[in-house]
C-alpha cells in the first residue's frame, strides 16, 4: 500500500453515510478481478464507468467521511473493520486514514454549529448521504512518527515502514 502522506490541510466538511467512489487504479487492480458476484455482495455498482460502493454497513468508508482537500486525495474516515485498531502495525490503506472514534470527532467539530452526539447518531441512522460544511474549517496536520512516548514516559520505537526517517535525517544535516 502507498504511504499516508504527510500533509497540512483543513477539515472543511463531514459527510454522513458516504458512498465510496473507488479510484480507477484500485478498482482495476483489486476489485474488478474479484468478479461480479463479489462486487454485488459488497454493494458495488458501476455508474458512468466508475465503480462505486453504496453507503451502508459494508462500506469501506464506514458511516462518516471527513473532507480534507489536498493534492493526494486522501481523507479521514470511519471503517467497518474495527478490529484493525487492535493491531500494532496498521499500514493497510491506500493512503487514507481510518479513525477509531469518528462519531466523537464529528460531534466535536459540529458542536459549535449546534450539533450534539445524538444529532450525529441521527444523521447516521437516517441512511441518507449528507454533507455538512463546517462553518469554521479545522486545521489538520498529518505527520509520520517512528518514536513516541507511552503512558509511562518511555520511548517506544516503531519500524520505519516507509523509510522516511533517513530522508528526514538527510534533510536536517547541515549543508
Amino acid at each position: 500500500s502507498p504511504p499516508t502522506p504527510m500533509l497540512r490541510s483543513t477539515i472543511v466538511a463531514i459527510i454522513f453515510n458516504p458512498p465510496w467512489i473507488v479510484p480507477p487504479d484500485i478498482a482495476a487492480r483489486e476489485l474488478f478481478p474479484r468478479g461480479s458476484a463479489y462486487l454485488a455482495r459488497h454493494d458495488f455498482y458501476v455508474s458512468h464507468g466508475q465503480l462505486i460502493q453504496r453507503a451502508g454497513p459494508q462500506a469501506a468508508l464506514g458511516y462518516i467521511k471527513f473532507d480534507v482537500p489536498n493534492r493526494f486525495t486522501v481523507y479521514l474516515h470511519d471503517t467497518p473493520s474495527r478490529s484493525l485498531f487492535d493491531r500494532d502495525n496498521r499500514w493497510l490503506s491506500h493512503g487514507c486514514m481510518r479513525l477509531q472514534k469518528p462519531r466523537e470527532l464529528a460531534a466535536f467539530l459540529l458542536a459549535p454549529q449546534g450539533w450534539t452526539p445524538d444529532a450525529v447518531d441521527a444523521a447516521i441512522a437516517s441512511h441518507v448521504t449528507r454533507r455538512v460544511a463546517l462553518e469554521k474549517p479545522t486545521p489538520v496536520i498529518v505527520v509520520y512518527r517512528t518514536v513516541a512516548v507511552d503512558s509511562e514516559g518511555r520511548a517506544v520505537f516503531r519500524r520505519d515502514v516507509y523509510g522516511w526517517d533517513a530522508k528526514l535525517a538527510a534533510a536536517l544535516r547541515p549543508a
